[in-house]
């Protein structure tokens, strides 16, 4: 009598037990379907939590759902917990999650933390094992490059990049702007006269445009003046032929004066652009038209 009591008394906890698990799976498939149900209608805080409940239901089941904890981690990058999100997305490399997704959403939650460093470790690594996402790990790696001041990696990346997406203005744009970092004005000028001729109206374009053809001119005209205040006793001579080099330099500054005015057309209120423009005017000997934009100075 008594060992039947003990036996159906094991069977009674048994069935509990069971019973339980089975109440937890339920939660966690529920929590997930709330999950897909909320990320496909956008609303990626609901997803976020509904992934996370759905990973803690499941983890208290001794059961790793792969998928759950990857989409915790995005959705919580989509709704900008990024510190939360780290947390989901680096158990799902541990994990060996297999999506390029997990790292390109890791390196957003480092930038969305201001890590920018620590955002291109796991482009680095993404990049080397998922080839047919080749393009947007170059994008991503470009832009950090160029955030953490190290142009000519920038560069590198985005001309991967535009091999495979040659008329993409946002690339072209973030390569001119990391060449004229490095002051190479030559290939920035290339890059901005591409994207002007894909969009004629890329209106930062204009503007940049005219910037690089002011500057790569100015850095010489700076050089000649330096090159001949440098002269212990310079001549008549060396004060002509300095003058002449200076003027003829100067002509070169109207290269730059269709993009400035255009820009000004587009920007009347812009003063630096104003303030190239009379640069350009005054270096061109062009006084009225000087005198007109330092009146918007």
């Amino acid at each position: 009598m008594v060992k039947k009591v003990v036996q159906q008394s094991i069977l009674f906890i048994f069935l509990f037990l069971s019973s339980g698990l089975s109440i937890f799976a339920q939660q966690a498939d529920l929590f997930k379907s709330d999950g897909i149900m909320y990320e496909g209608q956008m609303d990626y805080p609901k997803a976020a939590i509904s992934y996370e409940k759905a990973v803690e239901a499941y983890d208290n089941k001794q059961i790793t759902d792969s998928l759950c904890i990857f989409k915790a981690g995005q959705n919580f990058v989509r709704c900008k917990q990024y510190a939360k999100a780290l947390s989901f997305l680096n158990r799902s490399v541990e994990i060996n999650y297999n999506d390029a997704q997990v790292y390109l959403s890791l390196s957003q939650a480092y930038e969305g933390l201001k890590q920018y460093n620590e955002a291109i470790t796991p482009l680095e690594n993404g990049i080397k094992i998922y080839s047919d996402s080749q393009l947007s790990f170059l994008k991503r790696l470009g832009y950090l490059y160029f955030k953490t001041g190290k142009y000519q990696q920038a560069i590198d990346n985005l001309n991967q990049a535009l091999a495979l997406e040659p008329e993409d203005e946002n690339l072209l744009f973030l390569a001119a702007n990391s060449y004229d970092k490095l002051e190479n004005y030559d290939s920035a000028i290339e890059s901005l006269e591409k994207i002007l001729s894909i969009n004629p109206n890329h209106k930062k374009s204009v503007y940049l445009l005219g910037l690089e053809y002011y500057k790569q001119t100015d850095a010489e005209y700076k050089k000649e003046k330096k090159r001949y205040e440098a002269l212990k006793s310079p001549s008549r001579v060396d004060f002509h032929n300095s003058t002449v080099k200076l003027d003829s330099i100067s002509q070169r500054y109207k290269k730059a004066l269709p993009y400035f005015e255009k820009a000004l057309e587009s920007s009347p209120a812009n003063k630096s652009i104003a303030g190239c423009l009379a640069v350009c005017y005054k270096r061109l000997d062009m006084k009225d038209k000087e005198a007109e934009i330092v009146k918007l100075l």
